[in-house]
């Protein structure tokens, strides 16, 4: 992680919850000045689990390559560079956490997860993005990607802190983003059926799962429990357990059918688990 020349501090946004044993006693230890942007909100009591916002001064310090490694393994920081105070900033970054989602009903935005960063930028728009960029003259963050991306402040108006907004998403907007998140989602559960090794590195997980997702988007798998326990069967009976000939024809008819995904494999015949059992202990 490098500086950028002139008077912009580094900060780091970090979502202490993707690992808050490890995050929120590395800040403690690192002596940086860092607040909760919950700060006042009822998730603040999520405690050592909350957002944190903190400055960097040194980016060779221990701490902060502590917390890049914790990244690789659960995506979870972006670094801004801003001019104004931590307090000001945070107080910033907080306004953008609640958006209006229609029928009198508010919603919990996840936009500080560097996996969902673009995509919610995607959905803001101009406007709403030069608002968040206001105080801020460059993000940078990973999520599902190999190398840092980078997004700059491309206005001249100066920084503008919003301490308040009110952004309101259509429900087109919000099926996009739940469709973004949703493989994330799928691989959690997974993990916490150690189906899916932990210790491997973020996009190591995430790409030997992405296949195995977009197939089940291929068999027109459309709920979310479907999708699940397709890419549950894949880890349990292989990759590429769809393509014997048995399981093939039950989810071939099932798209016709319309039935779940697990009533379709009720009718898979036992042998046919036994083979795919065989082939994957082999």
């Amino acid at each position: 992680m490098k500086t950028t020349p002139g008077q912009a501090r580094m900060f780091v946004l970090i979502d202490a919850a993707a690992s808050p044993s490890q995050v929120h006693p590395l800040l403690v230890k690192s002596g940086t000045e860092f607040q909760s942007v919950y700060a006042g909100m009822p998730e603040d009591e999520l405690g050592p689990a909350a957002l944190f916002l903190a400055r960097i001064d040194d980016p060779s310090a221990d701490w902060v390559t502590e917390l890049d490694r914790i990244d690789l393994q659960w995506p979870c920081l972006s670094l801004l560079w801003s001019r104004v105070e931590l307090s000001e900033l945070a107080k910033h970054l907080q306004a953008f956490l609640i958006v209006d989602i229609g029928d009198g009903m508010n919603a919990f935005l996840r936009y500080f997860d560097p996996r969902n960063f673009g995509a919610v930028l995607d959905i803001w728009g101009g406007e709403i993005r030069r608002i968040f960029m206001g105080p801020i003259e460059r993000v940078m963050y990973r999520g599902r990607h190999a190398q840092w991306q980078r997004v700059e402040n491309d206005t001249s108006a100066g920084l503008r802190l919003c301490k308040s907004i009110v952004v309101r998403l259509s429900q087109a907007e919000i099926d996009t983003l739940a469709a973004h998140s949703e493989p994330d989602e799928i691989m959690a559960v997974l993990v916490e059926k150690k189906l899916i090794d932990e210790a491997q590195p973020y996009l190591t997980r995430h790409g030997d799962f992405l296949p195995r997702y977009q197939r089940a988007l291929q068999w027109g798998l459309v709920q979310p429990a479907c999708r699940l326990n397709f890419c549950r069967h894949t880890y349990l009976h292989g990759r590429d357990f769809d393509r014997h000939p048995s399981i093939e024809h039950v989810l071939l008819a099932r798209s016709s059918s319309g039935d779940s995904y697990l009533s379709a494999m009720k009718r898979v015949p036992d042998y046919v688990w036994d083979e795919l059992k065989r082939g994957a202990d082999q």
